[in-house]
């Protein structure tokens, strides 16, 4: 059973890619212009979501374990992320690809295809759609090509979010090395 927000915590656990701070103090500088006010995520808390589950009332560690052992399972290529398109909903700002990008594709279908090897299931609804949040607002969509903003992916991250704390904890980084990332030699 779900508790309040305002007395029990929730906590949120999800794969994601992290924005190195260089990028990510530029992308708030970008958000801080558009934002009106708004209050903009954390650089240290930029992010795109990879998988996410649902939300848990009691700190998960037994599913924890098993997203840290499904971690270790994933092969998949560094590659590029151009963040070129953005793109305003009825609730929200954010950085896109404007073109998709097939190793990124990869990489999120082996880590759905990982926590399913390891039986956690997917936030129910929840659907893959590469982005990176600005901030939340109310106001009509949008999209417009920018300058975007672009970077090696190298890693990826499972995060737990202690959901109305703002708070991320990192729990786990796997580099991307491709298929020889296991090789003994």
């Amino acid at each position: 059973m779900r508790h309040d927000m305002r007395t029990k915590a929730l906590y949120r656990l999800f794969f994601a890619l992290q924005t190195s701070p260089v990028i990510a103090r530029q992308i708030d500088y970008l958000a801080e212009s558009l934002a009106n006010g708004a209050r903009r995520i954390l650089p240290e808390h930029q992010h795109m979501t990879l998988a996410i589950t649902a939300d848990y009332d009691d700190y998960p560690y037994a599913v924890i374990k098993a997203l840290l052992r499904a971690g270790t399972t994933i092969m998949a290529e560094p590659f590029d992320l151009p963040l070129d398109r953005l793109s305003f909903s009825n609730r929200s700002a954010a950085l896109r690809p404007s073109s998709s990008l097939p190793l990124l594709n990869a990489l999120q279908r082996s880590i759905i295809d990982a926590m399913r090897g390891a039986g956690v299931m997917l936030r129910p609804g929840w659907s893959f759609s590469p982005r990176q949040t600005l901030f939340y607002r109310n106001g009509p969509p949008e999209q417009r090509r920018i300058e975007g903003f672009h970077w090696r992916v190298e890693q990826f991250a499972l995060l737990c979010s202690h959901v109305g704390q703002t708070r991320h904890e990192t729990l786990g980084t796997w580099p991307l090395t491709g298929d020889g990332q296991y090789s003994l030699f």
